[in-house]
């Protein structure tokens, strides 16, 4: 059976848009509300939580800004939004905040390590994404890797001089994240694993907005076991080096 059922659907027209979904939340007189022009999106938790300490903001709540999503506008021009794993709430998020008025997207957010070069708390600038998830697939044609915005990720490079840049694997299935595939994608050149990347670079691109993104490395698949690392410090300190460089290329 090919993938999506209906080939060439990516290319149809939506019987519901984001745009709709807007419009129509306004005409019922819902409370309107702005949001920031840039994002920086993130799946983690407690890099909101040292945002909320460390920056003013203002939270917003309310519809067409992602299912679930948690979005604190950090000054006009800049927010951030936590959104749930996956990549199905990437692409919501996506859509709604651009039909909203955003205008540029960065993800942060954690990885694991497939290069053996990585240890916990590295730095990785993503490359291109292995599109491993089905989002994608009902945005652009079949096809091996999702790219992002090319000047937004030199900008990232130059906030982040030493991170690895790198491709990296986008999966729906963290429990089925297999050895076979794990070496496959090594001896190819991946560095990371994933869930979100390759939706985000297709969709942002679907919609006419530059994304890119970073990840810091939260767990090790290179060695005899899987060895995670999502307390430690390094990796909270990777998150914030991250942020802080999202938020200097969005903004600065």
């Amino acid at each position: 059976m090919p993938f999506p059922n209906l080939k060439g659907k990516h290319a149809g027209r939506p019987y519901v848009t984001a745009r709709r979904l807007v419009d129509y939340h306004d005409s019922i007189g819902t409370p309107a509300f702005t949001v920031p022009r840039t994002v920086v999106l993130t799946w983690q938790g407690r890099l909101e939580q040292r945002v909320r300490e460390r920056r003013e903001h203002e939270a917003l709540r309310g519809p067409a800004i992602g299912t679930g999503a948690g979005l604190l506008r950090l000054t006009p021009d800049l927010g951030l939004a936590r959104l749930p794993i996956g990549a199905p709430a990437a692409a919501i998020a996506v859509e709604e905040l651009a039909a909203r008025g955003t205008e540029l997207f960065i993800g942060v957010g954690t990885a694991g390590a497939i290069d053996e070069r990585l240890a916990a708390g590295d730095l990785v600038v993503c490359s291109a994404a292995l599109r491993d998830e089905g989002t994608s697939y009902h945005y652009a044609p079949p096809g091996p890797f999702a790219v992002p915005d090319s000047g937004l990720t030199a900008r990232l490079r130059a906030a982040l001089p030493g991170a690895v840049y790198g491709s990296s694997w986008t999966t729906d299935a963290p429990y089925r994240e297999t050895a076979e595939e794990v070496a496959k994608y090594r001896a190819e050149g991946i560095v990371t694993v994933e869930m979100e990347a390759s939706c985000l670079f297709t969709v942002a691109s679907a919609v006419g907005v530059p994304a890119a993104a970073a990840f810091t490395v939260s767990d090790v698949l290179h060695g005899e076991t899987w060895a995670p690392h999502f307390g430690s410090a390094d990796v909270l300190s990777g998150l914030w080096t991250l942020f802080e460089a999202a938020e200097w290329c969005l903004t600065g």
